[in-house]
């Protein structure tokens, strides 16, 4: 074998030695596989069980032949025949055998194909898919996951001075309903994924963090979970409640969507008109959540659902005609967005103070519940942290956990989430 094929093929090894024909054909795993014969010998140092140097002390004693797995190559399940040189110390009278840097000892997966599979475990793609594609078993991807992710651990001496937190659905055998992401603001880097949301737990695990790296936190972002506040309080003195500005967009819209299907279905359908009314409700519905500065009043296209050309302002003036209470409560959201999109904070909680009494009350309260969050809220309006990069892990977490048909260990679940996201290591 010619230098460029050892290179080609990763056999680099100086001590093996390749006859005329070193490659042959034969069944393995029920595949048809490609077998490089080779011999590795060389003259030992010192004696690997007693450890005295070699002075003529150490001979050789036959071969002992092994079989390692190399990576796939040309589509092919590869294997390297190695007839290894058996030596007998003539001190301790052990016997060992020749070794080589292609593979760890007793391992029958080169190193270069574990990493090869390491490389593979942080692309989205199935455990099954990458042991198919490797020509091994589930288990040792498996193996190899778990010998990746036990390398990471949390720094206890380190917390970013922007903590963002949420929490996702895992799985049915998890502690808790819910399991817990919090991500370093400052770098948009996965921290940690707890198991379990629930106040006791999280504040179990993070007082394991240093008191100088919890009182590095000065802003703790998320969405309006009222147990969170807790946290503040007992883990990180320092830190100011930061409400994420979409959750706050996403209750308005959310109380004045529920409005409009309730003022839907109050219509008539023996009515032909309260028919007519329904069906543009229910077609130009994202108008209506559209913020009013935001709204083309120039081009006028023709809708056949109102028979006639209009801007979009127009349609949403004839979608509020249809009901009084829906056009007050339309004008409260528009306001409230108004004074949230110029950070007045000021001017939107006095509206909640004065919401108008012909509103219905449920729809009040679920307005007025911005009054409980009234710190983090007007903490948003100062500050532009979002939760955004929380919120765009989370749709990752649920990406990994569909394209593995689900998890039923969470803790398989959550370094596969700590590798793909590169916390592990880096293709680089």
């Amino acid at each position: 074998m010619d230098k460029n094929t050892r290179l080609l093929l990763g056999l680099t090894d100086k001590h093996l030695s390749f006859g005329e024909d070193w490659l042959e054909y034969s069944h393995s795993k029920g595949v048809k596989a490609q077998v490089i014969k080779a011999t590795l010998t060389y003259i030992p140092t010192h004696c690997r069980n007693c450890g005295i140097k070699n002075q003529g002390q150490i001979i050789k004693n036959g071969y002992h032949r092994t079989y390692t797995q190399l990576p796939v190559f040309n589509g092919r399940l590869t294997l390297l025949e190695l007839k290894r040189s058996r030596f007998r110390c003539h001190e301790c009278h052990a016997t060992f055998h020749a070794q080589t840097e292609l593979v760890e000892e007793h391992h029958h997966l080169s190193k270069q194909l574990c990493l090869q599979i390491m490389l593979d475990l942080k692309k989205n793609v199935s455990r099954k898919e990458i042991a198919q594609k490797h020509f091994v078993s589930d288990v040792t991807v498996l193996r190899l996951m778990e010998e990746l992710a036990t390398s990471y651990s949390p720094n206890w001496r380190f917390l970013p001075k922007i903590l963002c937190i949420d929490e996702f659905k895992s799985m049915k055998s998890c502690e808790g309903a819910m399991s817990f992401i919090c991500v370093n603001g400052e770098t948009n880097k996965i921290l940690e994924v707890l198991e379990d949301r629930r106040l006791t737990h999280l504040t179990r695990h993070f007082m394991r963090y240093t008191k100088e790296a919890r009182e590095n936190v000065k802003y703790l972002v998320m969405d309006m979970n009222a147990s969170y506040d807790q946290l503040l309080k007992s883990v990180f003195p320092n830190a100011q409640l930061v409400t994420d500005r979409f959750h706050i967009v996403q209750q308005m819209n959310r109380a004045l969507n529920q409005l409009r299907i309730k003022t839907m279905n109050a219509f008539r359908h023996s009515s032909p008109l309260e028919q007519k009314q329904y069906r543009r409700l229910k077609r130009y519905w994202k108008l209506l959540l559209k913020d009013s500065s935001e709204l083309d009043s120039q081009h006028r296209p023709y809708h056949s659902l109102l028979k006639r050309p209009l801007t979009q302002t127009d349609i949403v003036d004839e979608l509020l005609s249809y009901d009084s209470t829906l056009r007050i409560a339309y004008d409260t959201v528009q306001f409230l967005k108004y004074a949230f999109t110029h950070r007045d904070a000021k001017r939107f909680f006095e509206e909640l103070d004065t919401l108008d009494p012909r509103l219905p009350f449920w729809f009040k309260k679920k307005l007025r519940f911005f009054k409980k969050h009234r710190q983090g809220i007007t903490n948003a309006f100062s500050f532009s942290f979002s939760n955004g990069i929380t919120e765009g892990l989370n749709n990752k977490i649920k990406v990994i956990k569909r394209v593995a048909y689900g998890y039923r260990n969470f803790y398989h679940f959550r370094s596969r989430i700590y590798i793909v996201q590169g916390l592990v290591f880096s293709q680089d």
